[in-house]
């Protein structure tokens, strides 16, 4: 006989946003479950011993986490008071030449200016001036509209029309990021540097209607933080989080159907036949695709939300091959020589020489080909936190953008690994050349079907769980008309990086799912969400 539960609400995916999502619930007095999948909580905060050196740690996807300290959520959930600390190393990123030379993002801005200066003091002044007109635009719309629930763009273009920051924003809202990087600045070098920034933050080059997020990057600042003893443990901290608020969470034992009455989402059934009832409502941390076509399933829904659900596209451009070293030293960059500043970056970037090599790659990854030329970024986790590597020793490590479907299947990484593995590190090499076979101890790789089967929501090894277009961003993620994380099923919702803002560990969707759903259900909302509608009322 099966075993059942019963509670207030049940989440499915223990990724940090339905963990987030999860806590601030169970503040306003409801007893949630969190049904997990795998084998342990914290989705992309994933981490794993070095398979033959004992005391090396690889993070596996997250590692580059941008301001996390000032986020909402990290202060309303009370994080700090469970251990949580983070290096913030200065500066964020060191793009690396092969003639020495960087380009370098700094906390200060003036030395971020005086890096592009070098190739192009036109760039320099045109990155100046986009990162002063910004701040205010940053402050009192994007990071706004990021932590609330989207508006339809009809309904904010007359409010964002009326006031200065808005309309800069909108100054650059029908343009792709590409467009805007060409029209600003000149220098190939420097046009790689931004536009590879937005890259590696999940943006597509040529995606409509999110040119202003490059603008909006470059005044934000890039500001990646190191979690002390690996990414996991933002996740275990969350996990604490839910402890301390009483929340149950169940790990290897993941949801297999959500049960439908009369439209309303009423319980799941886990892998093992467990059935828990949901009171009240239950969330959905796991893609549009998992969530309606096989969790919910067809037959609960109207033909012409299933089809949007069945097409709902995954990046093909996000997906990478990690390239993970345990080290005795940690790699020496031959810009050091001249620019001893750089060796305490957090980000590294090599083999990116001008902008048309990111314009390759992109035509790379949709055609299903292996990069023409490889270029990379990365980190030296150890450097900055010593518990992620034995006393005196280094871990390394180097994400290559790739194609998921390689040569029309994906199982063809399964054969490829090694040989791009090779050609990875070797370019590596060039750019630091004390990573020979004496100093490497230990080497391993994720190819982005890894990524798919390590983590099955991210389909496609798409980190971002979701292409972010104009299609697929703000009130139209997932999908045009469904943008404020309900659903046609009453009673269920959806908490994640599939919804808006989108994949990276910015906690959002969560935090903005747990509003409407504590909305949805009557309930006092205990912290003080934006409503995003009135705040650009206030504005005016």
């Amino acid at each position: 006989m099966a075993k059942i539960l019963e509670y207030d609400g049940v989440v499915i995916g223990a990724g940090h946003n339905g963990m987030i999502c999860a806590g601030y619930l169970a503040k306003c007095g409801q007893k949630i479950m969190v049904v997990e999948k795998n084998m342990e909580v914290g989705g992309g905060l994933d981490s794993h011993e070095d398979r033959n050196y004992a005391g090396f740690w690889h993070n596996i996807h997250s590692v580059f986490h941008r301001g996390l300290m000032m986020l909402p959520w990290y202060k309303d959930l009370e994080l700090e008071n469970f251990g949580i600390h983070y290096y913030r190393p200065d500066p964020g990123v060191v793009h690396h030449f092969l003639d020495k030379t960087y380009l370098g993002w700094f906390s200060d801005v003036k030395k971020t200016v005086e890096t592009i200066e070098r190739f192009s003091k036109k760039d320099a002044a045109s990155f100046m001036d986009i990162w002063t007109r910004w701040q205010p635009v940053v402050q009192k719309v994007v990071f706004t509209e990021t932590y609330a629930v989207p508006l339809p763009f009809d309904e904010k273009k007359p409010l964002l029309e009326k006031t200065a920051e808005g309309r800069e924003y909108l100054k650059y809202f029908d343009t792709t990021p590409e467009e805007f990087v060409l029209r600003h600045f000149e220098h190939p070098r420097v046009r790689a540097f931004i536009g590879f920034l937005g890259v590696m933050r999940g943006y597509e080059l040529d995606a409509p209607k999110t040119g202003y997020l490059i603008p909006a990057m470059i005044a934000w600042g890039v500001n990646p933080q190191l979690c002390r003893g690996t990414s996991h443990a933002l996740g275990d901290n969350l996990a604490h989080m839910l402890s301390h608020n009483h929340v149950d969470y169940i790990e290897a034992n993941g949801v297999e159907r959500i049960l439908v009455e009369k439209g309303q989402a009423t319980a799941v059934v886990l892998e093992d036949g467990t059935v828990i009832k949901a009171r009240k409502f239950i969330a959905s941390n796991v893609n549009p695709v998992e969530t309606f076509i096989k969790l919910v399933g067809r037959e609960n829904l109207e033909n012409k939300f299933a089809t949007l659900a069945e097409n709902f596209r995954f990046s093909k451009t996000t997906p990478i091959f990690a390239t993970n070293l345990a080290l005795n030293e940690r790699p020496k960059y031959i810009t050091e020589e001249k620019h001893p500043e750089v060796a305490g970056s957090f980000m590294h970037i090599i083999g990116l020489e001008d902008y048309e090599d990111l314009q390759n790659l992109f035509e790379d990854c949709r055609t299903g080909q292996l990069p023409r030329k490889p270029f990379m970024n990365g980190a030296t986790p150890s450097f900055h936190d010593p518990t992620q590597a034995p006393p005196g020793k280094a871990t390394a490590f180097m994400w290559q953008l790739m194609t998921y479907n390689l040569w029309g299947n994906p199982l063809n990484w399964d054969r490829a690994r090694d040989d791009w593995f090779t050609k990875q590190l070797a370019v590596w090499q060039k750019f630091a050349p004390n990573l020979t076979d004496a100093n490497i101890l230990s080497t391993d790789s994720t190819t982005p079907l890894d990524i798919e089967r390590h983590d099955k929501n991210m389909y496609c090894g798409d980190w971002m769980v979701g292409e972010y277009s104009g299609d697929q961003a703000l009130e139209n993620r997932p999908f045009p008309g469904w943008g404020q994380y309900k659903t046609p099923i009453d009673g269920l919702f959806m908490c994640g990086s599939s919804c808006h803002p989108g994949g990276n560990i910015t906690g959002a969707p969560g935090y903005n799912a747990a509003k409407v759903i504590a909305e949805s259900l009557g309930l006092k909302t205990w912290w003080n969400p934006v409503d995003f509608r009135e705040h650009l009322r206030g504005m005016i």
